[in-house]
């Protein structure tokens, strides 16, 4: 048998485990540049190595072929995954990088060539932050005005900051005039010109310094120099670039200079999976701007998930239909079970469906919960510490070392006589949150010499507050004293410990604190809400302050071992994972999708915000392989929306539930599912998404032959050339609509002749069928 025939062969075996969409992939042409839409678990990575194989088939140079990853796990597990699959064709593999692996070998090279100067690469995190500390020194000896001092306050914002920028291809000043920020952290752009010019004198580089380095020299190269420096990259001829709704305007830009045509690419990933906009990820790149850029681009759908089944699928299609009316998720594993809470106390919900999960024979390892936002963990994790069941915190902090929970701790060790008996206190170090939180005020050394003399000798910290206030003038000063004060009486709500962190709350202005320091008004309101949730538990264990501390203490030490059981973690941490069971915490309008005051349908910032919620909510649903919880109980007016398929679209506001819950169209799905795993036909189902439905349907074969109907009250929700049923007349066709006050409605009927009706009296169910 001749090679070619032999590798013929070899594909053909590897092309029956692909379907008809994967296969175009596979085989696209080697001279156009190719989009690739995946959906969740649409086999991206089966994909992409068969395309692959098929390039080095067609003869195609392994070393011509570069390959890109957005993180090293990533990278790592398609590097195994590809050898594998090339090891018993005896094909060499061509390079599979992450983007920083990349930029570190490209700098290595500028800099033996002498295009940029060596720099000694630091990788952790505690440099930078040192080196921003060293920033910030020098800003305060020049006079730069800086608002915030507390480093607790704006180091994070500005590590973020700094992300930003970088990733970006604008200057410091227009990433934070775009960022919107609060007035207050406009000192980040001077902090930022200062950390640069401290790290370039000291000849540093960070991970994000290895793209955005090449590229500020790259980028203003003449033709003849850019072409020079091409000599130094590796002469990829094939472009593969994975989870590309993720790149940043940096990473773009770069790769576009260093590899333009006649260099091929073929980029893969999801516009609605992209979740990283707040680190830099731009994913009107993949949406608009490639399409734009590269001519002939030949776009390729992968519609179809293996994770999950036709429920998960129908909602995820229903949802998303929202952001892109053309886009479908068909799923086609495993059938999914989708629920709603069985309890309106989150805990007790929780550990409800943990116990049915675990009689069901299967893991917790294989379970997770899933949030929106850090305050939502919160009853989730005192929960499961209650009642000693195993869970694995991702990505964010153990509870009880979150900054407002211990405050909160430390005001209740106050409660419990911690001024007299320091050891009373959960750690030594919470004697910090009674003078930072909210903050003394004053010089940066002086906070700290008071802190260390509070800690050597508790019982004296009112005094040393008021020492404090004797020196400073006005309201500043009052508010010291009366701080003081307080932290005197404090102890008087030991056996009304709740009550206590309420009224010390209130009287100490902590959340009027917390609006002002934070970047966002989402940043404060999870720092308030993390405060409540904990105030809860507090008032629901009951007793005394220092019986709750000694309980939390416990339970603390109890799970700080654990590695293993649940898994807890925020959504964004989810992406790429999947579970057998996943339980979607915090779905409350307002707090998912996020904002203070709806301003969707008439400010195009704030839809494009409503956009990207959308899009984290469409992750987290898309996580789930066999169950899907939602830890939410509708009230009886959400339930009867949710039957009747409505998605509410004005006074949203009202309800508690998520829209996002009501866009997904569950009891809709519900009976669709059961249509179709009972082999049914001819059900009529309430919905509003009937015509994305009729698509899902049409796309899977076979299918139950459905109809939809969406009942409607009045003008706005019918159209010329809807299909509408009638009780006495049938089937029908709206016509048209009188533009008079009345709004009269003229339908065609067919055989029954042309028909009109008032909108406000009408029984005309609107109804969309299978063809």
């Amino acid at each position: 048998m001749s090679e070619d025939i032999l590798r013929q062969t070899q594909m053909s075996a590897s092309a029956n485990r692909l379907t008809d969409e994967q296969m175009a992939v596979v085989q696209h042409d080697l001279t156009r540049p190719a989009k690739v839409i995946a959906v969740a678990g649409a086999g991206k990575t089966t994909t992409l190595i068969a395309r692959i194989e098929y390039l080095l088939s067609q003869g195609v140079d392994a070393a011509q072929i570069g390959v890109f990853m957005f993180n090293k796990s990533a990278q790592e597990e398609f590097s195994q995954r590809l050898h594998q699959a090339l090891a018993h064709k005896g094909w060499r593999a061509p390079s599979v990088m992450t983007f920083h692996a990349f930029g570190m070998r490209l700098c290595r090279r500028l800099e033996q060539a002498g295009w940029l100067e060596t720099a000694k690469l630091l990788t952790d995190d505690f440099s930078l932050i040192k080196l921003l500390r060293e920033a910030m020194q020098g800003l305060l000896k020049r006079g730069e005005k800086v608002t915030i001092q507390d480093e607790k306050d704006w180091l994070e914002d500005m590590l973020l900051f700094i992300d930003q920028v970088k990733a970006s291809n604008m200057a410091a000043q227009d990433v934070f005039e775009q960022l919107a920020w609060s007035k207050e952290r406009r000192f980040f752009v001077a902090l930022y010109e200062e950390l640069e010019n401290l790290r370039r004198r000291q000849k540093i580089r960070f991970f994000a310094d290895l793209l955005s380095d090449p590229y500020a020299l790259i980028a203003q190269l003449s033709a003849e120099d850019l072409h020079r420096i091409s000599a130094l990259v590796p002469n990829f001829q094939i472009l593969l670039i994975d989870e590309f709704q993720d790149i940043n305007p940096c990473q773009y830009a770069l790769l576009k200079r260093l590899y333009p045509a006649p260099c091929q690419w073929m980029i893969v990933g999801d516009v609605q999976q992209c979740i990283y906009e707040w680190r830099g990820a731009s994913p009107d790149i993949m949406a608009r701007q490639f399409d734009v850029e590269f001519a002939d681009t030949v776009t390729y759908p992968l519609s179809t998930s293996f994770r999950f089944g036709h429920a998960v699928g129908l909602m995820a299609s229903s949802v998303i239909s929202e952001n892109d009316g053309n886009a479908l998720v068909v799923g086609m594993g495993e059938r999914t079970r989708v629920s709603f809470a069985k309890s309106a106390k989150t805990g007790k919900a929780l550990l409800g469906e943990l116990k049915a999960w675990l009689d069901e024979g299967q893991s917790l390892d294989d379970c997770a919960v899933l949030v929106r936002l850090y305050s939502d963990m919160v009853p989730v994790q005192l929960a499961l510490m209650h009642k000693g069941v195993p869970y694995q915190l991702h990505g964010d902090s153990p509870l009880l070392e979150n900054r407002q929970i211990r405050m909160l701790m430390a005001y209740l060790a106050v409660m419990a006589g911690g001024l007299e008996q320091a050891k009373v206190f959960f750690q030594a170090d919470d004697l910090e949150y009674l003078l930072t939180v909210p903050s003394l005020g004053g010089a940066v050394a002086q906070r700290r010499h008071l802190i260390q003399q509070a800690k050597q000798a508790p019982h004296l910290l009112p005094q040393i507050i008021e020492n404090m206030a004797d020196s400073t003038e006005g309201w500043r000063g009052k508010k010291l004293l009366e701080r003081a004060d307080w932290l005197r009486s404090l102890s008087a709500y030991r056996k009304d410990p709740a009550q206590g962190l309420l009224v010390t709350l209130e009287k100490l202005g902590i959340y009027r604190y917390f609006e002002s320091t934070s970047s966002k008004d989402i940043q404060a309101q999870e720092k308030i809400a993390t405060c409540e949730a904990f105030i809860a538990y507090v008032r629901g264990v009951g007793g005394e302050a220092a019986s709750i501390l000694q309980q939390l203490a416990s339970l603390n030490e109890r799970q700080s071992d654990v590695a293993q059981g649940v898994h807890l973690m925020t959504i964004h941490k989810s992406k790429g994972l999947e579970f057998g069971q996943v339980l979607l915490c915090g779905l409350q309008e307002g707090r998912f999708p996020y904002y203070e005051e709806d301003l969707s349908a008439i400010d195009k910032q704030a839809a494009n915000e409503l956009a990207a919620e959308r899009r984290l909510f469409y992750v987290a649903m898309t996580r789930a392989r066999h169950k899907l919880v939602i830890l939410e109980t509708p009230s009886a007016d959400e339930n009867k929306q949710l039957k009747l398929g409505n998605i509410p679209r004005a006074g949203i506001k009202s309800l508690s539930l998520s829209r996002f819950i009501f866009e997904a169209q569950p009891f809709a799905v519900s009976q669709i599912c059961d249509a179709w795993y009972q082999a049914r036909d001819g059900d009529v189902i309430d919905t509003e998404k009937g015509s994305v439905f009729q698509r899902y349907l049409a796309f899977v074969q076979p299918s139950p032959r459905l109809s939809f109907r969406h009942k409607v009250a009045g003008k706005s929700q019918l159209k010329p050339g809807d299909k509408v049923r009638h009780d006495q007349f049938g089937q029908g066709v709206v016509v048209r609509q009188e533009q008079n006050d009345r709004q009269m409605i003229f339908v065609d009927f067919g055989e029954a002749g042309l028909k009109r009706f008032n909108p406000k009296h009408t029984k005309l169910v609107k109804v969309s069928s299978r063809t």
